[in-house]
């Protein structure tokens, strides 16, 4: 069980029911907050806000030096301290609220927000998508089972190939596979590589279109090192380079 205060980012910030919207306005300042909890002897007795300040107070001409009593907002829907996260949700979509007091009997414990919300969520989409995104690139840096793969390990569900990073050095040779889709294979010679030890991604020349880019290999690619290479015919050259 997940209960309100577990999110509360931040302590309360209070403010004297006797206080001035000017002090008010000073104290958000000060605080960097938008909202002030207004206190009576310690006992909260109201919220007043930065909207509350400048539609209720600056829009009517309400002088600067009037008590914030004048402005706050009575009826303040607060949280106890143990209640459960799932009912802080109901009562923000219930109400249309962005911040609920949390006490403890009558003591402020903090102010939870919409945003302690949305925070709490993104960090559970972040954990929750992070190995998925790690899987994702991971298997844009993988050959196809058949290309470059090496025999698997047990409990390898059968497949008995371990794919490992695709490699290739300049002067090597990128097939893109195409019959999966019905086209051709598209062939280039590989110009640069990211890293002394040939990690993607490959700066190719395509032979279909002269176009030079760079590419990611995915798993319909094939790199066959330039001494493996064979020529048009099917044969090799004598000393195990590309014929010309």
């Amino acid at each position: 069980m997940t209960d309100v205060l577990s999110v509360v980012s931040a302590p309360p910030v209070t403010v004297e029911r006797t206080s001035t919207i000017r002090e008010a306005a000073q104290e958000m300042d000060r605080h960097g907050v938008g909202a002030l909890l207004v206190t009576d002897q310690g006992r909260l007795v109201g919220i007043i806000t930065d909207r509350d300040i400048v539609l209720r107070g600056l829009a009517r001409d309400v002088p600067m030096e009037t008590s914030i009593g004048q402005l706050m907002t009575t009826d303040v829907l607060t949280l106890a301290v143990g209640v459960e996260l799932a009912r802080a949700y109901e009562v923000f979509r219930d109400h249309a609220l962005r911040r609920l007091p949390v006490l403890d009997g009558d003591q402020i414990i903090g102010v939870l927000s919409v945003d302690d919300l949305l925070i709490r969520d993104a960090r559970r989409i972040e954990d929750l998508v992070r190995p998925l995104a790690q899987e994702v690139i991971a298997r844009h840096r993988r050959t196809p089972v058949g290309g470059l793969g090496e025999p698997g390990h047990a409990g390898d569900g059968g497949i008995g190939v371990h794919r490992r990073l695709v490699r290739a050095h300049p002067g090597d040779t990128l097939i893109i596979h195409g019959r999966t889709l019905g086209r051709p294979d598209r062939h280039g010679e590989i110009l640069e590589v990211q890293s002394p030890s040939g990690d993607p991604p490959f700066l190719v020349s395509w032979s279909d279109s002269g176009h030079v880019t760079f590419t990611y290999p995915g798993p319909d690619a094939e790199v066959r090192p330039r001494e493996q290479e064979t020529t048009a015919t099917g044969s090799r050259t004598g000393n195990g380079s590309r014929s010309r």
